[in-house]
């Protein structure tokens, strides 16, 4: 059974109303740019708007000149995690199979080029504060969202990831007049959103990509969801420029944008030399020959409601911007996502586990003084992609699904890494130097598996447990592959944060790629050299120290002689002397004032551990008569 969905432009403005012009923005990208940018924005809406939780892609149907129907394709599976039920997916029959390389339930979605940089427009920044199991400042910026935000922040994980595929091959198809997509949007609050199904036209003919809600009555705005912009429709415009018949157009832009700019300089430097002023005029003159189209955004407005919609245009066009160019200079992001769990499994696992433990929230910041948004679903992020690898393992090794490894975790701070998988029911432990006082708000079984205890690594192995965690360990960070490498059948995972070496603070810095990337090779080199493959995955948690070492099993050709060897040299290199543990912060309390004839506990003289106070207390009376 197959599904028409095209709508004629001409049938749109007859049923919905005119497009009007909302604001333009001169750009250097190519069409090819504007139409993988715009492929990959209709695969996944989160690039455009963060506010849409999940989304479900319908189908994808591709038309001739003519209308006539070319090509249909299912999406078996949501990009975003979620699955359609398995009687859907046979509903509607392939017209022409897509080749393997355009199959778009492979096709991973792209991220916003600069969303490893600090976005300066960033409302949903998470306050910096001390993690609570190690005493290092983390912080993280949630990504800008170009629509209307709710305010949530803290459970949200990162759903980032790369994309290095070209262009798909309809776009290059002369063939292909139009391409749509069907997708389903679902908003953060379901019981207070509605869900909206929304049709993607992308007319190749004109360079235009429009977006359509799909709405019953197309008068009244209040039946859109709160996460989707007020309009009817709009529509993104690629519009190739002539450099001799459009220069007046483009001197018009140009000039608006000077003018921007030069009261942006007045605002920052007001006392900025003419000549440099001049300087930087010049150079923003001379890109008139670089612009090569004119992008433009147009909505159609409700008869009864028409916001002001051109901030939000001048978002999604600079964003556009920026996508277009980067894929014309090759831009490749530096993240590596889902090498060992796909994205779509860990993000069901992360979902499931996040309901079960969100009551976890009351009375956790009474407690403990930190973010309960950030600090318990990061571990629970943890907890779901931890128990993802564990389950593979578990199927490469022929061994059932229920939990078989036993971890520890050392350095395990307010244990609720531990907590979370002995709930799921791994059987582990977590040592740490200090006891903390959420320890005594979780279960009877887990407190007993919570133990305050030093650890003396040179010399410590353990045996009983398939795994050894490191969940920002701190002094310990080194010493995990150390000594995992001690016995031939475990393997680790190991998440840096504060960077030591083996025998104290780690000082090294090449500035060319920062010092936390120069402190993850040195802990790779480390893993090496105690004989573990690893893998480097950046993990989707609400971290800025998101990067994590997952080990292989130790190099069956090395003999216990040799790593012996391999791990005195790491120890030499480091000018090792002893390993001493952390000692117990003693934290200051001011004390109350005791105004004089106040009753004062501490002078209190029937009380004999005060004795040595108040004698202290007369002899400098007594000096200073």
């Amino acid at each position: 059974m197959k599904e028409n969905i095209y709508i004629d432009e001409n049938e749109i403005l007859y049923k919905l109303g005119k497009w009007e012009d909302v604001y333009s923005l001169p750009t250097r990208m190519t069409l090819d740019s504007f139409w993988y940018t715009m492929e990959k924005w209709s695969l996944n809406p989160q690039c455009m708007n963060r506010t849409v939780k999940k989304f479900s892609l319908t189908n994808k149907s591709t038309y001739d000149k003519d209308n006539k129907q070319l090509s249909s394709y299912i999406f078996k599976k949501n990009l975003s995690g979620t699955f359609l039920d398995e009687n859907e997916e046979e509903k509607v029959e392939n017209i022409e199979v897509l080749n393997n390389d355009n199959k778009i339930d492979k096709v991973n979605n792209e991220d916003d080029d600069d969303d490893n940089n600090n976005n300066n427009n960033n409302n949903n920044k998470l306050k910096k504060q001390k993690h609570n199991h190690h005493g290092c400042e983390d912080d993280e910026d949630e990504n800008e969202s170009i629509f209307k935000q709710d305010g949530s922040i803290g459970n949200d994980i990162n759903t980032k990831d790369i994309n290095e595929s070209e262009l798909a091959t309809e776009y290059l198809d002369d063939k292909v007049s139009t391409i749509i997509y069907k997708r389903h949007l679902i908003p953060r609050l379901l019981n207070r959103d509605p869900t909206i199904d929304e049709l993607v036209y992308h007319r190749k003919s004109s360079n235009q990509c429009q977006f359509i809600p799909m709405l019953e009555v197309t008068d009244n705005a209040r039946l859109l969801p709160f996460f989707y912009p007020k309009v009817l429709g709009f529509n993104i415009i690629y519009q190739q420029l002539d450099q001799t018949k459009d220069k007046e157009l483009i001197n018009q832009l140009l000039e608006k944008e000077l003018n921007d700019e030069k009261q942006q300089q007045k605002n920052r430097k007001k006392n900025q030399p003419k000549q440099q002023q001049q300087l930087q005029q010049k150079q923003q003159q001379d890109e008139i020959i670089k612009f090569k189209a004119i992008l433009k955004v147009q909505v159609i407005y409700f008869k009864e409601f028409q916001p002001k919609f051109d901030k939000t245009s001048k978002q999604i066009l600079e964003k556009l911007n920026r996508w277009g160019v980067n894929y014309e200079i090759g831009y490749k992001k530096k993240a590596n996502l889902d090498q060992m769990v796909p994205k779509n499994v860990f993000l069901s696992m992360y979902e499931e586990m996040k309901q079960r433990y969100k009551n976890m929230e009351d009375g956790w910041k009474e407690v403990t003084q930190t973010d309960p948004q950030k600090f318990i679903y990061e571990d629970v992020a943890i907890a779901a992609y931890l128990i993802c690898i564990w389950r593979k393992e578990n199927e490469e090794n022929g061994k059932p699904t229920k939990p078989t490894q036993r971890f520890i975790d050392i350095g395990c701070g307010n244990g609720l890494l531990v907590h979370i998988l002995n709930k799921e029911g791994y059987d582990g432990i977590g040592i740490d130097l200090r006891s903390r006082k959420i320890w005594s708000k979780y279960d009877e079984h887990v407190q007993k598996n919570l133990i305050e205890e030093a650890i003396l690594p040179k010399d410590t192995t353990f045996e009983q447990y398939d795994w050894i965690i490191g969940n920002h360990s701190d002094e310990l960070t080194p010493w995990v592959p150390y000594i995992t490498s001690k016995l031939p059948n475990q393997r680790f995972f190991l998440l840096p944060c504060c960077f030591f070496n083996f025998n104290s603070r780690f000082k090294e810095n090449d500035t060319r790629i920062g010092k936390y990337s120069c402190y993850l090779n040195y802990i790779e080199k480390v893993s090496n050299e105690c004989g573990f493959q690893v893998v480097k995955e950046t993990l989707r948690i609400p971290s800025t120290k998101n990067i994590a070492f997952i080990s292989s099993l130790r190099d069956p050709t090395l003999t216990d002689d040799q790593l012996i060897e391999r791990r005195q040299k790491l120890l030499k290199s480091s000018n090792y002397i002893d390993f001493k543990p952390r000692e117990r912060e003693i934290k200051w309390v001011p004390q109350k004032k005791y105004q004089p004839g106040q009753y004062n506990p501490h002078l209190d003289p029937s009380n004999p551990n005060n004795i040595e106070r108040i004698n202290r207390k007369e002899n400098k009376d007594t000096k200073e008569k």
